[in-house]
């Protein structure tokens, strides 16, 4: 498809798509379950710049929209679907109760000297890497998964739709912080949350449950809202008493972000490009 044919199917799927968007019923219950922990974030605080954020995400999920809402992408073929999402919520699962145990000092994490700039590397990018990185990778390895089925792929369109979001971010990031605390910050993020979260959430997770639903926004919001979830201990740190604004926090903010990737993955089936704006999302905002 050429220039001109593309944005004449663009401008015309605008217009189509306000019809389109009521007619849609999925569309119209996901979006009001994503919204619905927003209005209460903001009947709890009465304030409406807690609402912010909601800008930059919908801007995310309409660019992804926009450039990516013609484009055909081949059918998820996957070996045992029902047998890897229970693998998959296991591992979400082991990883909430490792960190409520963390969190509550149900154990002491030793660091073996293992530490950076970020603190002790044994006490979250390493298990992380291993738990919702290398053991998913492993294990689809023995069901004769290729790489390019996990989602790891140079294809063009993806990086180059990811190419804006990273500048964004990036210039955002050296805007409010110093170049190399920014690196290192954005080094630490790597590993400590993008490319493990965005593979095990939605290269791993999402792809199950989108082939045994059926539904692809569905499966892009569930599997966001066990994202969310995850982030539940991280919010409350071990402290109860401020549990309504962790939940807050995790169904609005973390979920929606969630959402988003998870709707980008959707359009470029790519986790690498995600994994480097998850990572800046966190280190420059």
């Amino acid at each position: 498809m050429d220039m001109i044919s593309f944005l004449k199917t663009t401008w015309r799927d605008l217009l189509d798509l306000p019809f389109n968007f009521i007619r849609d019923r999925d569309a119209l219950i996901i979006t009001g379950l994503t919204l619905l922990p927003w209005l209460l974030l903001f009947i709890h605080g009465r304030n409406l710049d807690s609402l912010q954020p909601l800008e930059w995400i919908f801007a995310f999920i309409a660019f992804y929209w926009l450039i990516g809402h013609g484009r055909s992408l081949p059918p998820l073929q996957l070996r045992k679907p029902r047998l890897e999402l229970f693998v998959a919520l296991i591992l979400v699962a082991v990883w909430i109760i490792y960190r409520i145990g963390e969190y509550w000092h149900w154990y002491i994490i030793p660091t073996f000297g293992l530490n950076n700039s970020c603190g002790p590397i044994s006490e979250t990018p390493l298990p992380k890497m291993i738990e919702m990185f290398l053991l998913p990778i492993i294990f689809m390895l023995i069901l004769r998964y290729s790489f390019s089925q996990m989602g790891f792929n140079w294809d063009k369109f993806s990086w180059l739709a990811a190419l804006l979001p990273i500048l964004v971010l990036i210039g955002y990031g050296l805007t409010n912080h110093k170049p190399q605390p920014f690196a290192i910050s954005s080094a630490c993020f790597f590993f400590g949350a993008g490319l493990p979260e965005e593979f095990l959430f939605r290269a791993f997770l999402q792809t199950r449950l989108e082939a045994i639903l059926r539904r692809p926004l569905w499966a892009v919001w569930l599997a966001s809202f066990i994202f969310g979830l995850s982030h539940v201990p991280i919010d409350l740190a071990g402290n109860l008493i401020h549990w309504q604004g962790a939940l807050l926090t995790a169904f609005t903010y973390q979920m929606t972000v969630g959402f988003a990737l998870g709707y980008a993955y959707l359009r470029t089936r790519n986790v690498l490009p995600l994994s480097f704006i998850h990572t800046l999302i966190d280190s420059a905002l």
